[in-house]
């Protein structure tokens, strides 16, 4: 057997390194964060507490990692180019982007969700360490909104990510109140309704 090459650990590394962030993210979110102990996260995925250390130093920073992650989802499906502004052809394949992932990844969003409202998890993501992408997201779709040419863009994207949290949180916990035409029509009321200034 000839041994291992660089890039055969690296990829066991990531791996690895996935298997315990979506280990540590179905715990948190079925325990509660503060109920879940790093050697359960480690039974669970089946490896040794001293390999979990190898990987994240602490159970915070395992969460931390985690919303640091979704962010990061975020910003590949609103900035795909990643040149720092959204164009609104980017804007509109957005919500088709998220629409789909909501469809595909639906035990993933639902398990964010249920960390997410979880006050002491909230506390510890409203850090400013942990904050750095939220923010860039966040003002990238300033950017956007202030180019579009409303009074108040601000407002706008405080209108846009209330609307889409709130229907994505009742979309993934009840899929089955909402039928495939509902979704697509909801959808395409939502670019309507945020995006018609930029379109115009």
């Amino acid at each position: 057997m000839s041994p291992r090459t660089a890039f055969q650990f690296q990829e066991i590394r990531q791996e690895k390194r996935k298997l315990i962030l979506d280990t540590a993210l179905e715990l948190f979110a079925e325990k509660g964060y503060h109920a879940t102990a790093i050697s359960q996260i480690a039974q669970k995925a089946g490896i040794s507490k001293g390999l979990l250390y190898n990987y994240f130093e602490s159970k915070e920073a395992l969460l931390t990692q985690l919303f640091r992650q979704l962010a990061q989802e975020v910003t590949d499906m609103l900035d795909p180019d990643h040149d720092g502004e959204i164009s609104v052809g980017e804007a509109e394949t957005f919500f088709d982007t998220l629409f789909e992932s909501l469809q595909q990844k639906r035990r993933f969003w639902k398990l964010y969700f249920q960390l997410s409202l979880q006050p002491a998890v909230f506390e510890l993501v409203s850090r400013p360490q942990t904050l750095g992408t939220i923010r860039k997201n966040q003002e990238i779709l300033t950017r956007f909104f202030s180019r579009c040419g409303p009074k108040d863009p601000a407002t706008n994207l405080l209108l846009a990510s209330s609307v889409m949290k709130g229907f994505a949180m009742q979309y993934v916990f009840a899929p089955e109140l909402f039928p495939p035409d509902a979704v697509e029509n909801f959808k395409k009321q939502l670019k309507e309704l945020l995006l018609n200034t930029a379109i115009r």
